[in-house]
């Protein structure tokens, strides 16, 4: 028997194959939606159950770095101000907490709800994940501008005393660190003024006594003017606004909660089963189907009709690539008929044209391949034994033109749906083999060759029982289809002792599959071929 029937490219397809991708999700999306509902709702009724939150902020201001003393200027003792990372440091010290915590007391906050806050808190210094207190920052380059002090607990009246208490602890700290700075000038003005009392020396000579009168007299007034700034200073930061009593709680919000959780599975399910979907093995060229021992028959290239292309399978065939690959499977289906018997078969054979699942493109071929051998004098009659999708009747029967239809049995007979070509429909939505069969023997000596487009074999399993009692079994096998799909079926076909013509690689973008000679309509096709298919693919 031939094993191929043209001359085969090993080149791999590298498109993206959005067929592929709409039946992984149209596999994937109900597991996934069942499971998204099933968290966000456990998510919610989580969320319901959890106690209220609470929270608000107070506002301090960052002002400039100079105190606008003189004195405290040329005394070198002036408070710089901070970056907001070591703001956010001082606000974590024990120094600040132990203060805050201290404030919380004196306010008579409910004991149960300090205690909840201050456990809260040194719970978030071991972890270093900081919620119930944080700052927030907004301050120019010169670090002018403001703060925020933001707490969260369990009753308004927790939050509001909480924010306030390390607000104020916050500016004392601040405070402190700014009469640090008074208390140094103090001590350098004291220092001065000892100087003075004993022999003062100015550039190695003594001080006459008026002149120490004088320059004792300055640093006194000096040390008057500290006492008087140990009682005003303030630091670099002031409060804005103190916290308000908040009115609404911020969490839970279980309905916003469970949204959350429904669109996070949703994403990771979708992302797991195209992780998953890209460790399947999958039909990529000649080379995937070589270790099935079937010949080739040969390679289809990809057709994405417009939505503005009026005609059925006519617009396929426009495609000259797609075209000239059905000349190669009509000449590879004729070798291997006459291989299996040995010499022309007298009577129309039945040729039974399946896939191992849908969408592979075994319908659009089943057309295209009847089109081809009309144009070459034969009678053709297509079969639509697909029950699921009926496709040959859009394929071949032009829509608005008047058919003769015949009805017989169990079937219907549509006369010269195209030049050369008549269709058999199912009257029915299940397949009898049987009654299959006997409605054709009853036609066939009116034809050449009989297409059978069958259902996929993994789909309806009287698909094989019909192929067994056919002259022939064409497979079709999409790129990116599962390698596994075809093994099965070839094993199933082989169990059965039917003995497959070959396989057609459909939807293959490799080198030789291409358009070089340019091919137009051809003049047959476009007189007698008619119909809509809308935009669709082989």
């Amino acid at each position: 028997m031939t094993q191929s029937a043209l001359p085969l490219d090993t080149g791999h397809a590298q498109d993206l194959d959005l067929a592929a991708l709409a039946r992984l999700l149209r596999g994937a999306w109900l597991p996934i939606l069942l499971t998204a509902s099933a968290l966000s709702t456990a998510a919610y009724f989580y969320a319901d159950a959890r106690p209220d939150v609470y929270r608000t902020s107070a506002g301090l201001a960052a002002l400039p770095a100079t105190s606008g003393n003189a004195l405290i200027s040329n005394s070198l003792v002036t408070a710089p101000a901070l970056p907001p990372q070591v703001v956010d440091r001082a606000l974590r010290s024990p120094e600040v907490t132990e203060a805050a915590f201290k404030a919380l007391e004196d306010k008579g906050l409910d004991p149960a709800q300090r205690q909840a806050v201050v456990d809260a808190v040194q719970a978030e210094w071991r972890s270093g994940q900081y919620q119930t207190v944080t700052l927030s920052a907004n301050v120019d380059q010169n670090l002018v501008g403001s703060y925020e002090v933001t707490a969260q607990a369990g009753s308004p009246e927790a939050a509001q005393a909480t924010a306030n208490a390390f607000a104020r602890a916050l500016l004392e700290w601040d405070r402190q660190r700014a009469l640090n700075g008074v208390e140094r000038a103090y001590s350098n003005l004291t220092t001065r003024l000892d100087v003075l009392d004993g022999a003062p020396v100015v550039g190695g000579e003594a001080v006459d006594s008026a002149t120490a009168n004088q320059m004792r007299s300055e640093v006194v007034q000096s040390l008057q003017q500290v006492e008087v700034l140990r009682e005003t200073v303030s630091g670099t930061l002031s409060l804005i606004a103190g916290a308000v009593l908040p009115n609404e709680p911020v969490a839970p919000k279980p309905l916003r909660d469970a949204l959350l959780v429904f669109g996070a599975t949703v994403f990771a399910g979708l992302l797991l089963a195209l992780a998953r979907d890209r460790l399947v093995k999958r039909v990529q060229d000649t080379e995937s189907l070589r270790s099935l021992g079937l010949p080739i028959l040969g390679l289809l290239p990809p057709v994405n009709l417009r939505r503005s292309d009026p005609a059925g399978i006519s617009s396929f065939l426009r495609h000259g690539s797609f075209r000239e690959g059905l000349e190669f499977v009509r000449l590879g289906v004729t070798t291997a008929l006459d291989d299996l018997s040995g010499s022309a078969t007298p009577r129309a054979p039945l040729i039974a044209i399946s896939s191992a699942d849908m969408d592979e493109g075994k319908s659009v071929i089943t057309s295209g391949l009847a089109a081809t051998f009309a144009l070459r004098g034969m009678r053709v009659l297509v079969v639509d034994a697909d029950i699921f999708r009926h496709r040959q009747r859009q394929l071949l029967a032009p829509e608005g033109q008047p058919l003769q239809i015949i009805p017989l049995d169990d079937t219907e007979l549509w006369v010269s749906v195209q030049y050369q070509t008549d269709l058999l429909n199912l009257r029915r939505g299940h397949l009898n083999p049987e009654a299959l069969l006997q409605s054709i023997e009853g036609l066939r000596q009116n034809y050449d060759i009989v297409l059978i487009d069958t259902p996929p074999i993994l789909k309806v399993a009287d698909t094989l029982a019909l192929a067994r009692r056919v002259d022939g079994l064409v497979l079709v096998a999409a790129v990116g289809m599962p390698q596994a799909q075809v093994e099965r079926v070839v094993a199933e076909t082989s169990r059965l002792g039917i003995r497959p013509l070959g396989l057609i690689l459909n939807r293959y973008r490799g080198g030789g599959i291409t358009d070089p000679y340019g091919y137009g309509p051809s003049p047959a096709l476009t007189l007698e071929q008619g119909g809509n298919y809308g935009h669709a693919r082989n």
